[in-house]
């Protein structure tokens, strides 16, 4: 019986998935037909995941690439609408001026106040007229949408087809990172608001207490359905579809029957950033046009693309939109009375459902996101063994001391900001570089250490409450390994993703946890009696102090300095280790690691425990260094520029850790930008960015470990060379015996 039963609801999925929801809605409205309000008139919002989430199904059907990056390139196509339909210029993606490096040489040799100026790049160009016809501002922007995906699949992600699943996700992250910092930039951090475009005007009132549709919404539904039944026509019946299909579960194969597997992965890109465009141009008078609102879209909109499998069109959108009605129902719920608002704040509850969506999806269909059957399968970074541990430690020890107590304040503060970095890279380093898992949460881990030490061991001595904060964030740490011990890659980098947003929305949002203003005071560490905080310049420890009195104190640096060495041996220690070696066994094959006897669960909660743990001491020192903790550094687009950074300076190595802090934002690679090649810090983040993207396409290895690459190559070419030599003796010696 059960198994006629499993094999109707297999043959009849459409069938049974719209009984299914028409008896939840008859229920709904039997219960109380007034919660069926908000969850229609959500149903644009719905759209809109929906548009995100099927460019993330066309660019994996495609490319094998899931795209982290989709929501950030509709706000991207609908700012170039905007330029030019609203202020009729073409603007030009922001680049530092290259004549910078000609102005610094020349301006050392000069006196203040003539110091050479050469022209910058130009930031847009006049069009005809005050302003473009909707039309034409569409067409146009379109275009710039067709050669946006075509530059991504040539440029960027054709030479990572045979990339691991790592190089592809932080390669997605960095254009996230790229995309978001080119609007910022260019279009500045105000939203736009009342952007034309004639979408139909008024409401639809639906009977009884069912509430209304405004008309634009309703077109914005239709617009992505027609597009969803397009695609699935497409791909079921035309030659371009159905070799899409196979080049999706048999590249090889596909070659064979003479399918070019890159045509068709840059015809898909082409496809997404279309349709990804058309729709946050048709968005624009719906929502504000900003950096945030319609990238965040991402976490919801993997949701609906996980639901469907990553195949389904149609099922995407019935995913996206069904997601916006649930949080429409969940808004209408919060405003009840006998919902706890104290404990679960409506607006994060709504914000952090994706979360839960995405972890029942996950463990309901109880296996992976399906598989691109790649020619070539990439290998992770190589995590080298540590070496000249002890010298290194003392020199580089030296150097900061020296910029701590012997610069001025500028170069104190991006040291400090350095050493925190370093922390939460470590904890990278640990996680995904010694057992590669995909971690998007690190910072959101990190926050739950300084909030709950602020909160609740604010009392306790120094380093001890510190301490204490890190092994609540372990505990956090060891909460979200759970959905590691059966999802990897990939899914593990989505569902950490939407665990940010939820720690975000329901721990660091939540008012009655963080209080009003949603930032909790830090008092300064004190040792012995004195205040060792960042704000106690005065303070000296054997007649020493920093060179000024402007904050941040020298030995608050001191501080940070010794969490960094401790924790950056306690990392080398743990390479060296048993358990280092069972990290890496893990990391190269899981199943391998299990038949040589190795608990691969507990040694994957062990990972997310002491990755955690370190990244809870560095959100610790992080609200030391504010006097704060707030959500605005530990929030979910934080986790992905610090693993972006982490990954450009070496993610598997302790060395390239210290580089990650580097590089980092604020700290000595920015101050470096600024104050000596003059280079506004504006422009720092999009340069480490493009950094990162070229550092996947290049360099897996990171800055870290570019010398042994380098060195290895060397090698290659030095035996091929050898060999060449040896063939030729060995013909000519032939050729004088015969």
């Amino acid at each position: 019986m059960n198994g006629s039963v499993q094999r109707f609801v297999k043959s009849q999925k459409l069938l049974v998935g719209i009984s299914s929801v028409l008896v939840v809605f008859a229920v709904l409205y039997a219960w109380d037909a007034r919660q069926l309000a908000p969850m229609f008139s959500n149903i644009g919002t719905g759209a809109l995941m929906a548009a995100v989430a099927i460019g993330v199904v066309l660019t994996f059907r495609g490319s094998g690439v899931v795209n982290f990056a989709n929501g950030v390139i509709t706000v991207f196509v609908a700012y170039w609408y905007y330029g030019l339909r609203v202020e009729g210029k073409f603007y030009i993606p922001p680049l530092p001026n290259p004549f910078v490096l000609i102005e610094i040489p020349v301006n050392w040799f000069r006196e203040e106040g003539k110091y050479l100026d050469l022209p910058n790049w130009p930031t847009s160009i006049d069009m005809p007229g005050d302003r473009l016809t909707t039309a034409a501002a569409t067409v146009l922007a379109l275009v710039v949408a067709v050669f946006l995906g075509l530059f991504l699949h040539f440029v960027i992600f054709k030479p990572l087809r045979n990339a691991p699943v790592l190089a592809k996700v932080v390669t997605s992250v960095g254009l996230f990172v790229v995309l978001q910092e080119f609007c910022r930039l260019r279009f500045g951090e105000l939203a736009k608001t009342g952007v034309p475009f004639p979408l139909p005007k008024g409401k639809i009132d639906l009977p009884g207490e069912l509430g209304i549709v405004p008309k634009n919404q309703l077109f914005l539904v239709i617009v992505v359905a027609v597009i969803a039944f397009i695609l699935w026509a497409v791909f079921k019946y035309t030659r371009f579809g159905l070799a899409t299909r196979a080049a999706a579960e048999n590249e090889k194969g596909a070659i064979v029957l003479g399918f070019s597997p890159d045509f068709l992965a840059g015809a898909n890109w082409v496809l997404s950033t279309l349709i990804a465009g058309l729709l946050g141009i048709l968005a624009v008078p719906l929502t504000n046009l900003d950096t945030i609102t319609l990238p965040l879209l991402i976490v919801p909109a993997l949701g609906a693309a996980l639901l469907a499998n990553f195949t389904s069109f149609g099922m995407t959108v019935a995913a996206g939109v069904g997601i916006a009605m649930l949080q429409g129902w969940v808004q209408y719920q919060g405003a009840q009375t006998w919902f706890p608002k104290g404990v679960l704040p409506t607006a994060g509850l709504t914000q952090a459902l994706p979360f839960f969506v995405i972890v029942i999806a996950m463990f309901a269909r109880g296996k992976a996101l399906p598989v691109r059957g790649a020619v070539l399968t990439g290998k992770m970074p190589f995590a080298s063994a540590p070496r000249h541990v002890l010298p290194l430690t003392l020199v580089s020890s030296v150097a900061v001391l020296a910029l701590l107590f012997g610069w001025n304040y500028d170069w104190r503060q991006s040291t400090i900001n350095t050493l925190v970095a370093i922390v939460i890279a470590l904890s990278l380093v640990v996680l995904t570089g010694f057992v590669g898992q995909i971690s998007l949460a690190q910072m959101a881990i990190a926050g739950t250490a300084g909030f709950f030490m602020s909160k609740y061991f604010s009392g306790l001595p120094f380093p001890l409450a510190p301490v204490v904060g890190a092994l609540v964030a372990a505990l956090f740490g060891a909460l979200i390994s759970i959905p590691a011990l059966r999802l990897r890659g990939v899914n593990l980098a989505v569902i950490t993703l939407s665990a940010a947003l939820a720690i975000e929305q329901l721990v660091f949002k939540n008012k009655t946890f963080a209080g009003e203003l949603g930032a909790l005071r830090v008092d300064p560490p004190k040792i012995g009696g004195k205040d060792f905080g960042p704000n106690n310049t005065a303070l000296r420890v054997l007649g020493f102090k920093g060179r000024d009195e402007i904050p941040p104190s020298a030995w608050f640096g001191v501080v940070c300095l010794i969490f960094v060495i401790l924790l950056c041996l306690m990392v080398v220690n743990v390479r060296r280790s048993s358990t280092g070696r069972q990290f890496l066994a893990v990391r190269s094959n899981e199943r391998a690691a299990a038949a040589a006897g190795i608990d691969v669960a507990r040694t994957k909660i062990l990972a997310f425990g002491l990755a955690a743990f370190i990244a809870g001491l560095g959100g610790t020192l992080s609200g030391y260094r504010f006097g704060s903790v707030t959500p605005a550094y530990f929030g979910a687009f934080a986790s992905l520029t610090f693993l972006s950074f982490a990954y450009l300076g070496g993610i598997a190595s302790v060395s390239g850790a210290v580089l990650a802090g580097v590089v980092a934002p604020n700290g000595l690679n920015f101050n470096f930008l600024e104050n000596i090649l003059h280079i506004e810090q504006s422009y720092a983040t999009l340069i480490g960015g493009i950094g990162l993207i070229l550092t996947a396409v290049r360099n897996p290895e990171g800055i870290a470990g570019a010398p042994r690459l380098v060195a290895e190559q060397k090698a290659q070419r030095k035996a091929r060379k050898e060999a060449l030599q040896k063939q030729a003796q060995e013909s000519r010696t032939t050729g004088v015996r015969q």
